[in-house]
């Protein structure tokens, strides 16, 4: 018989390093009480330290059970505020879309029709200019003129609006995704457990900084990178 495929642990896949980008690896461990039980916890490590040492990386670590409730936590208070005001929500995510400016975009949607009629325009006078050779209206000098003048504004014209369709297109395509994940997030406002379709639904991945201690108090710093969003200040 083939062995079973393993099950994903929770993060799986999805924690790497705050300093050097590796992959955190899961641990699984057991420890016993004094009363005599025992208790399997899971943990994940920096795979670059785990490799080659302090010498590459440091001991970042961090137990499943501590993250879960960390994540668990953040999705549910996102979720309240979208559940309140998605409108502001959305409006906030999309000041963070790279040259987003609402008017601008407007402008933009603009040029693009403009620039796409004289596109047309000139692909018409082209077509025109052929004839007029063909048909003896103008001379060969005049037409070899004005198909360099006419194919240098084309050029010109094609390119910017090119560069117009790329910068809008990308700003819808974000745009519209900030509106798929408010939509998402706004289910989880009830959230009482995390597992494994939840953490694939919402988040493309978690950074894990170095545990450190700070006047006697635990400080570990956690990035979480969302799907759609990436990280949400």
């Amino acid at each position: 018989m083939g062995s079973q495929p393993t099950t994903p642990k929770l993060f799986s896949g999805k924690l790497f390093c705050a300093d050097c980008k590796g992959p955190l690896h899961a641990d699984t461990e057991t420890q016993r009480r004094k009363d005599g039980t025992s208790r399997r916890y899971v943990s994940y490590f920096c795979s670059t330290y785990g490799r080659s040492g302090r010498c590459v990386c440091s001991w970042h670590r961090i137990y499943e059970q501590t993250l879960t409730q960390i994540v668990l936590t953040e999705i549910q208070a996102q979720s309240q505020e979208v559940t309140l005001d998605k409108d502001a929500v959305v409006e906030r995510l999309k000041q963070r879309i790279d040259g987003y400016n609402a008017d601008r975009l407007s402008s933009d949607r603009q040029e693009i029709t403009k620039l796409q009629c004289r596109v047309a325009e000139l692909d018409a006078l082209t077509a025109k200019l052929y004839e007029d050779k063909y048909g003896s209206a103008i001379s060969e000098d005049t037409f070899i003129l004005l198909m360099q003048k006419n194919e240098q504004e084309r050029t010109a014209k094609a390119e910017r609006l090119n560069v117009l369709l790329s910068k809008v297109d990308k700003a819808e395509k974000e745009t519209a995704a900030i509106h798929s994940r408010a939509e998402i997030i706004r289910k989880y406002l009830n959230l009482q457990e995390l597992d494994r379709a939840v953490v694939d639904e919402l988040i493309d991945h978690i950074e894990i900084g170095e545990r450190t201690v700070i006047d006697g108090q635990r400080h570990q710093d956690i990035k979480i990178f969302y799907r759609f969003v990436g990280l949400v200040k």
